[in-house]
Order: C-alpha cells, then sequence, then structure tokens
C-alpha cells in the first residue's frame, strides 16, 4: 500500500473537486503526494530514468534490466539520505511522475459503486 495516495473518499473528492467549462476534475498532486524536500532528487532520478531509455541501442530486457540497477541504487541512496525506505522514496518517485506527466485526475465509481480513477495530460 502507498501511503503517499490519499483516500479518494466523498469528503476528499467533494472537497478537492474542481470545474471547467462545464466538466469536473481534480489535480493529480492533490491526491499523489511526495515530499516537496526531495523534489530536486526526484527530477534528478527522472532525468536518469530518461538518459537511460534515450541513450540506449540495447533491447528493451537489457535497458529494463539496467533501470532497475541504476534507479534501485539512487533511490537507496536518496531513502538512506532522508531517512526512510526505499520501497517509499519509489512511491512518491511514481507519484511525481504521475504528477509531472499527468497533472489531471479524473475520479468515478463503476457498476459495483468501486471508485476508480484515471490521469489525463490535459481536460
Amino acid at each position: 500500500m502507498n501511503k503517499f495516495i490519499l483516500e479518494p473518499t466523498d469528503e476528499n473528492l467533494e472537497r478537492l473537486k474542481r470545474s471547467e467549462a462545464g466538466k469536473v476534475y481534480w489535480h493529480t498532486k492533490d491526491f499523489f503526494w511526495f515530499d516537496p524536500a526531495i523534489e530536486n532528487e526526484l527530477a534528478t532520478l527522472l532525468e536518469t530514468y530518461m538518459d537511460v531509455v534515450m541513450e540506449s541501442e540495447e533491447d528493451d530486457d537489457k535497458v529494463d534490466r539496467r533501470l532497475v540497477i541504476v534507479i534501485g541504487r539512487m533511490l537507496v541512496e536518496l531513502a538512506r539520505k532522508v531517512g526512510t525506505s526505499a520501497q517509499d522514496c519509489r512511491n512518491q518517485f511514481d507519484n511525481f511522475i504521475a504528477v509531472i506527466w499527468t497533472p489531471i485526475c479524473i475520479w468515478h465509481k463503476d457498476e459495483s459503486g468501486k471508485i476508480r480513477y484515471s490521469l489525463k495530460s490535459k481536460l
């Protein structure tokens, strides 16, 4: 469980909802948190991730293995620096990416009443 995700309760959805041109939406950053104190380090992780992906001429499996090693090592170093677990840093990194690439969040209830979301880059 990612403790850096705010539960989409009816109260939270109502409190944080926004609307524009008749469309209801939420900001991804309101539900998917990361510590602003480590934002620069998370940005560096993203840059490194993109560098590895874009510079590599290897097949996808080799790139994936290289990413696991490089990013994993950086996450462990960051966790030690800030005094938290590598998994917490990984969850915050995932949230940071979601906020950067998909700043709009659309919440909806499915037929069974379960709340689901989709992330979008624009309305």
